[in-house]
């Protein structure tokens, strides 16, 4: 047998294969994210890409301004009682840093909204290299490599990460995977063959509960992960006789301390409700209840199996003792918020109001959202084209790391691959707005199946053992395939809102008179807020354009995004009675009202109060019955108020609504056109 190189130059290759292929990997991925610029140009200004990514340019500004400070408690939200934004401000600094940086405290709009927009891109090529570096663990350097590539030109991943995407997927994405590869590293090694593997190991535990403090400022939901990886531990002292007091204090109960000590820091008095929605104190509380119940649970089975020293059970009843005298307190909240966040995940909510915000999101908040349906819901199409073949084959690769965590090298390594399959996969068929968690796992499978055809190559005899790499690369092109469609799509498609939604937005915020600044120091402060609050007036619209609408015109809002108002904007709407819509509008301050087509929604709206549909089917479409004339939509955006005649029925004038601007653009209705958007003005009595 010939001898294998030897000298300098033998190795340079396998060492630089790893960072070269992610290098290359992070160049791709950014090169196909940086499509959306020209969609979101503005002059001098950045638009918003959607609703969410707005609020959070909404608190960016306020960051930039006041580092490291932004809005807590909004009191133009909601209006007039305000609301707590549901996110952690971590990401909404780091919004707000390039900004500050490079202009200082004085940063205009726009100079913020242009850093704010290249951070998504940054978290991304962060994404890209940790997925690498999570899939070097099981597979490999190559493994590595392949991972980021995949995730690089995923339509998944690229969906939520590209340029001007500024709500915080991306930051789920990238905090997430830093969670997976720290564990699955301190899952790799077995101590009793290599002495310094316990070290490495608890270093790699220290690491990823850092990791997952950054998640959870990051995003409140990212909880999950603690959830996850307490029942990796407890799992691993069931089938491998772990001990789980070290791994759950750094793992669980240092991530816990840490968010409690951030969080305690960013409200100060201002206490939010105790809930899985929004940022506050629930989430620290859950960590460190999955930390005392992981120890509780494996001392349990200790004892059962006779195999705990006494000084360890002394530890762990003075951990769990105290633990308990902490959470106490908190238990119903707690079981409550669990309950609900599952039920969120399941598509499944119920209004449940708070102090300042919601404990649960309203009642039928999710059924109208195209991106909470069911990945699957319209057959599997969408997660062909968006994560490829390699992803429907997950269930068959979770069988095997089932099998490889039973019997099998690095089976701890395998037992955590598995869970977080398990849970990534529920995630991704729940709601197709979770297909980004689910990239990684579809590199994964792709990886695994590419494996498992060469390897039946390399066994076989013949013919087949002269084309491995042309068979391996069919079987990896063949499952890839489907996910060209998606890539032209996302590179192609406009998901920007019009110019004639910001025309709109910014005539109202030059003409409609305010009497309180969107962007005051003094709102930054707990509530009541400033004095100028007693005398302003709000804007009342359908809930989705809530966001856009403080962002933009920079007016209050009745309803919004979060879920604040959501009903009262439905039944305003939906009411057959001025006298009923004005009782609304009145109960929220409301001096302007925003109208558009609200057509695809309106059986939706219907149901959400119990009502027969307005809409029936005709044809090919819908057909308005009767009934849907009557509505303060039709009478505002169909009629602009006046006097009409519409299916047989005398609809009469409205007297309190007057029509004060419409937009440029039109949409198709029967014979005619109407205005996209448009401005009333509520006049006094």
């Amino acid at each position: 047998m010939a001898e294998r190189p030897s000298g300098p130059g033998a190795m340079v290759t396998p060492r630089l294969l790893l960072p070269l292929g992610l290098l290359l990997a992070i160049a791709v991925g950014v090169s196909l994210r940086v499509a959306m610029r020209a969609q979101l140009d503005d002059g001098d200004r950045v638009r918003p890409l959607d609703s969410d990514s707005a609020y959070h340019l909404r608190r960016a500004r306020f960051a930039a301004a006041h580092f490291p400070r932004t809005v807590l408690f909004d009191p133009l939200m909601n209006f007039p009682d305000g609301g707590v934004p549901i996110w952690p401000p971590l990401f909404d600094l780091a919004l707000a840093a390039p900004a500050r940086i490079a202009h200082g405290a004085d940063a205009t709009p726009g100079q913020v909204e242009t850093g704010a927009a290249w951070v998504p891109v940054a978290l991304a090529a962060a994404a890209i290299a940790l997925a690498g570096l999570a899939a070097r663990v099981p597979f490999g350097d190559a493994g590595g490599v392949a991972a980021a590539f995949f995730v690089a030109i995923c339509p998944a991943h690229i969906l939520w990460t590209q340029w001007g995407h500024t709500d915080q997927h991306v930051a789920e994405s990238a905090t997430g995977l830093l969670v997976l590869w720290l564990f699955l590293a301190s899952r790799k090694g077995d101590e009793a063959a290599d002495p310094r593997a316990d070290g490495r190991q608890a270093r790699s535990e220290a690491f990823a509960g850092g990791a997952l403090a950054l998640a959870v400022l990051s995003w409140q939901g990212a909880i999950y992960w603690g959830a996850l990886l307490a029942l990796a531990i407890f799992l691993e002292a069931v089938f491998f006789r772990r001990r789980a007091l070290r791994p759950a204090l750094l793992v669980l109960l240092v991530p816990a301390a840490v968010t409690a000590a951030a969080t305690a820091a960013w409200l100060g008095p201002l206490r939010p409700p105790v809930t899985y929605i929004s940022f506050g104190f629930f989430q620290p509380l859950f960590l460190a209840a999955l930390a005392a119940g992981t120890v509780a649970l494996e001392t349990l089975v200790a004892l059962r199996r006779r195999s705990l020293p006494k000084q360890a059970l002394l530890q762990r009843l003075i951990f769990v003792a105290a633990a308990l005298i902490l959470l106490l307190p908190f238990s119903g909240e707690l079981s409550r918020g669990l309950i609900r966040g599952v039920g969120y995940v399941l598509g499944k909510t119920t209004e449940a109001p708070g102090s300042g915000g919601y404990a649960s999101y309203p009642a039928g908040w999710l059924h109208g959202i195209f991106e909470t349906r069911p990945l699957l819901a319209d057959g599997p199409g969408l997660a062909l084209r968006q994560l490829s073949g390699a992803f429907l084959l997950s269930p068959l690769v979770l069988a095997v790391w089932a099998i490889r965590a039973r019997r099998g090298p690095e089976r701890r390594m395998h037992l955590a691959l598995l869970l977080w399959g398990l849970v990534t996969l529920f995630l991704a068929l729940s709601q197709r707005l979770n297909v980004y968690y689910a990239a990684p796992l579809a590199a994964f499978c792709l990886i695994e199946v590419v494996r498992f055809v060469r390897s039946g190559l390399a066994a076989s005899e013949g013919p087949l053992r002269l084309v491995p790499a042309a068979a391996v690369g069919a079987a990896a092109a063949i499952l890839l395939f489907p996910t060209a469609a998606g890539l032209r799509h996302e590179l192609t498609v406009v998901r920007a809102p019009g110019s004639d939604l910001f025309d709109t937005l910014d005539w109202m915020k030059t003409r409609l008179p305010r009497t309180v600044d969107a962007y005051d120091a003094k709102l930054l402060d707990h509530p009541p807020g400033p004095p100028e609050l007693a005398s302003a007036e709000s804007v009342l619209a359908p809930w989705s354009l809530g966001h856009f609408l403080l962002y933009r015109a920079e007016l209050p809002v009745a309803a919004n995004n979060f879920g604040y108002g959501f009903l009262d904007s439905v039944r305003f709407f939906l009411a057959e009675d001025e006298g009923e819509a004005l009782k609304i509008a009145e109960r929220h301050r409301a001096r302007w009202v925003v109208a558009t087509d609200l057509v695809p929604r309106m059986n939706d709206y219907a149901r959400y109060l119990g009502r027969p549909p307005y809409l029936e089917a005709a044809g090919s479409g819908l057909r308005p019955k009767a009934s849907y004339f009557a509505t303060m939509q039709s009478r505002l955006y169909d009629f602009d108020g006046a006097a009409s005649e519409a299916s047989g029925a005398q609809v009469p004038a409205l007297t309190r609504f007057r029509l004060v601007y419409h937009s440029k653009s039109a949409i198709r209705r029967g014979q005619g056109w109407l205005a996209r958007w448009k401005v009333f003005e509520v006049l006094p009595p």
